[in-house]
């Protein structure tokens, strides 16, 4: 899958799409520390929605900068998906264009997070957001992060717990460490894996494991569940 960028912009399959950026000021209140001379108006991360669309299923291109946020990783801002008519939570599916990846999933019940998980990936491999799971991506290489992710367009992400929690339920340093965000209460867990191995419990990540999202959304099939977040797995 052919892609570049011209300065800020996105050159797909002949268009040009116009990204919106998150900036330093918008993601100063889910870091570690907001202490250091970033200004306040410079771009941590881009996206481009709807750079494809199969149906109500958005395929969307994110770009995220090998920065250091005051002692982090950069990273997204964190959301959550709400649940759809039927009463499960929306899934997605994510894919590495190019660079390294983290992805740190939590689950939570009662105000109280269930379970912590961070996943690796690489270039080339995809990653399944089961429902129920809040998420955080993370670039902790030294090159630009791009992801693409297919998404039902019936439903806006849920940013609140984050924003209220000054983050995700642990910050990873530019170190690489892991500092746990003690707004959650103590005791929470994390474990690590890779991305793949994750998303290879489900059993409808099997199309994944073989080709990109934009191969494997040919098959409606395949990526009905998006749709149909009761039919999941």
């Amino acid at each position: 899958m052919e892609f570049r960028f011209e300065k800020d912009d996105l050159i797909f399959k002949g268009k040009r799409f116009v990204p919106n950026a998150r900036t330093f000021k918008q993601m100063a209140d889910v870091l570690a520390s907001k202490s250091c001379g970033i200004a306040p108006g410079a771009p941590t991360y881009f996206m481009y929605r709807q750079a494809d669309l199969f149906g109500r299923i958005h395929y969307d291109i994110t770009r995220i900068l090998p920065l250091d946020l005051c002692g982090e990783h950069n990273k997204t801002f964190g959301h959550m998906h709400p649940s759809s008519q039927s009463g499960t939570p929306w899934p997605e599916v994510y894919e590495v264009l190019s660079g390294e990846a983290h992805f740190l999933l939590q689950k939570s019940s009662h105000s109280k997070v269930d379970e912590a998980v961070l996943l690796s990936a690489k270039k080339g491999d995809c990653l399944l957001i089961p429902p129920g799971y809040g998420h955080v991506t993370i670039n902790p290489g030294k090159r630009e992060l791009v992801l693409a992710n297919l998404v039902s367009g019936d439903f806006e992400s849920d940013y609140s717990t984050y924003a209220k929690h000054r983050g995700a339920c642990f910050y990873e340093m530019s170190d690489g460490q892991m500092v746990p965000n003690r707004s959650y209460g103590a005791g929470v867990e994390l474990r690590k894996e890779s991305a793949v191995e994750f998303s290879s419990e489900y059993d409808c990540f099997a199309p994944f494991r073989k080709a990109g999202l934009l191969e494997v959304a040919k098959d409606h099939r395949n990526i009905e569940f998006l749709g149909q977040p009761e039919k999941f797995c």
